[in-house]
């Protein structure tokens, strides 16, 4: 072992050039003595290591295909994971040959009957081929760490094209630009127009709004009729891109300092301002959506339906517009919508659905 221990080095960080002799000695290493279980640096121990931190990792490793503590101190610093693969566990045959969703809820219904049945428990992984709960702890996981990175795939592909497209109408406002389309309409640009019916939607009077943007109303009415025509003769739909960025961040130009009672307004159920909540709760926001849509046919409308949530319809698009790209890169937020839409349409589709409103 100490020859082992003199033959280890540290050269992380340093160039091939500054340990030339070290990699001789390394090509020297009678590789068919190597043990990784008693390398330098190998910890068989199990103990779990800080996932943000990192370690003393050796550079060089004699066969991909063995375990080896490089991986186990990188990959694997922690839980099942780190365990199954010093002991280099398998899935068993059973498992493998099982849809990965089958799979995955058959070894999640075994893992109930941990406490429940203990002795069913026992004979529910040996019948699928796990050697101990170990080893089916590790399946588990291993199903579990598939998934995610199915799931990351997924979400890379999404953010792709999402930049892809973000890329083409980045294009499309550049030539609206370059084409006089978002020249300002009798001094008023588009931003200010997008940011002052922002200010009207969220509560603020119109006298109020024609006072910040300086104008008065025959003028505000042209200017409202040819900004409206642009957009709707735009096939590009650039026009209408930059209207909602400015309508969702309205306090800029001369709405910067503006704010409404409306939306400064705030849920005495928690002192969390009611927009804020539902940026951060991705269920309440589904909740919210799906009492509209059902609302509106029962004659409810929808903007009382979000002042009963202490939101106005300013908040809800601010609300929109922080959810929307999640959901356009986010598989597992896909899917959950789903998930809640079919919970909470059921929950509003009675008369009294209304009655149910909580944070």
């Amino acid at each position: 072992m100490s020859t082992v221990n003199q033959l280890y080095q540290d050269v992380s960080g340093q160039h091939k050039d500054e340990y030339k002799e070290y990699l001789k000695t390394i090509d020297c290493m009678d590789w068919s003595s190597y043990d990784y279980t008693t390398w330098p640096c190998a910890d068989l121990s199990f103990q779990n290591l800080e996932e943000d931190q990192d370690y003393d990792l050796w550079p060089f490793k004699p066969n991909l295909n063995e375990p080896h503590w490089v991986d186990l101190n990188n990959q694997f610093k922690s839980g099942i994971k780190r365990y199954g693969y010093v002991n280099q566990y398998k899935m068993p045959r059973q498992v493998r040959e099982l849809s990965h969703e089958d799979a995955t809820d058959i070894l999640n219904e075994i893992k109930n009957l941990t406490h429940s049945n203990p002795a069913e428990f026992k004979d529910q992984i040996h019948e699928y081929g796990f050697s101990d709960e170990n080893h089916f702890l590790w399946g588990i996981a291993l199903l579990a760490s598939a998934e995610e990175k199915a799931y990351d795939r997924a979400d890379d592909f999404l953010k792709k094209q999402k930049a892809k497209l973000d890329a083409q109408m980045d294009n499309h406002i550049a030539a609206a630009e370059a084409g006089g389309l978002l020249d300002p309409i009798k001094d008023i640009d588009m931003e200010t127009w997008a940011a002052a019916n922002a200010k009207i939607a969220g509560g603020m009077g119109l006298e109020e709004v024609l006072k910040v943007v300086g104008t008065e109303k025959p003028i505000w009415d042209e200017v409202t009729a040819e900004w409206t025509a642009r957009m709707s003769q735009d096939t590009t739909h650039a026009i209408s891109k930059v209207y909602g960025d400015a309508f969702m961040n309205s306090d800029i130009g001369k709405f910067a300092t503006q704010q409404t009672n409306e939306e400064l307004k705030v849920s005495p159920s928690s002192g969390m301002d009611a927009l804020d909540q539902v940026k951060e709760d991705f269920e309440l926001y589904v909740k919210i959506m799906c009492h509209q849509n059902m609302g509106s046919g029962q004659g409810k409308d929808a903007s009382s339906i979000l002042q009963e949530y202490g939101l106005t319809v300013t908040d809800w698009s601010y609300a929109g517009a922080h959810w929307s790209p999640k959901m356009a890169t986010d598989t597992r937020i896909a899917l959950k919508m789903g998930e809640l839409m079919e919970k909470y349409n059921s929950e509003f589709a009675t008369a009294k659905a209304g009655d149910d409103i909580d944070f």
